[in-house]
């Protein structure tokens, strides 16, 4: 019993799996610390392989080691330029989680947020793990899925004509500034409207301890506010994974 290995279809697989690697580095799921190095290894030369079978793509014309190179390279670009499209779009989570944390008080505090490895502020953890809820309960992991077998398909694995759409990636690197403060707005518009209540009142009754009041008073009213305004955030989300969708499509299409 002998075993023939197509060494053209290996090389593709292996190419593609950086591709891969790069795109579900920051994606939900596969990319939190909490899931062992070897499950990640083997769903994404699962999955490369996968996009290899079914798609028509010729074997790599690659017989050297600088050539090999300049294509894990280019191979690595484009799953960086994919996992960049959701990555800005978490990020926008974090700017408003960060902005509404100085505005309620808890800017000093932080907890350890997994998905960037690091430290967080305690609602932009909190708008993190939302946003990574939405992510999947839109199908987001499939849509991805199906961007990585669209660049498969435009661009072959080992390909070095690959040309990255830079208009696409400012124009998603927006994204992070204009849903954050769009997420946030309700309430930081309830705290500003505190903060101007508490100077009316600092000056109407100057024994009165202001500045220790609003800390309470601003903390019930920024919760608050954040629990009347979770209708608010689902056609933001839908509008935020929108633009990353369409980002996806324009990138993995990009020759």
């Amino acid at each position: 019993m002998s075993i023939r290995v197509d060494i053209g279809w290996l090389l593709a697989t292996g190419l593609l799996s950086v591709r891969v690697a790069a795109a579900t580095m920051l994606a939900p799921v596969f990319g939190p610390t909490q899931v062992p190095g070897t499950v990640r290894v083997l769903v994404t030369l699962a999955l490369s392989a996968m996009i290899v079978a079914a798609l028509p793509t010729a074997a790599p014309a690659i017989n050297s080691v600088p050539g090999l190179t300049a294509a894990a390279l280019g191979e690595l670009l484009i799953g960086a330029s994919l996992s960049f499209g959701f990555l800005s779009a978490y990020a926008a989570t974090q700017v408003a989680g960060r902005v509404l944390d100085i505005q309620i008080g808890f800017g000093v505090a932080s907890v350890l947020n997994p998905a960037v490895q690091g430290f967080g502020s305690l609602l932009g953890s909190a708008f993190g793990m939302i946003a990574v809820a939405a992510f999947l309960g839109m199908d987001g992991h499939h849509v991805l899925i199906q961007a990585l077998a669209l660049s498969a398909q435009n661009v072959p694995p080992g390909a070095v004509s690959y040309t990255l759409d830079w208009a696409a990636v400012f124009e998603q690197s927006g994204v992070m500034f204009t849903f954050g403060a769009a997420l946030a707005a309700p309430v930081m518009l309830a705290l500003l409207l505190t903060d101007i209540a508490m100077a009316v009142l600092a000056r109407s009754m100057p024994l009165l301890n202001v500045f220790v009041l609003s800390f309470s008073v601003k903390i019930v009213l920024g919760l608050t506010g954040l629990a009347a305004s979770i209708k608010l955030a689902e056609p933001l989300l839908r509008a935020l994974y929108g633009t990353t969708f369409e980002y996806w499509e324009r990138t993995a299409g990009a020759h």
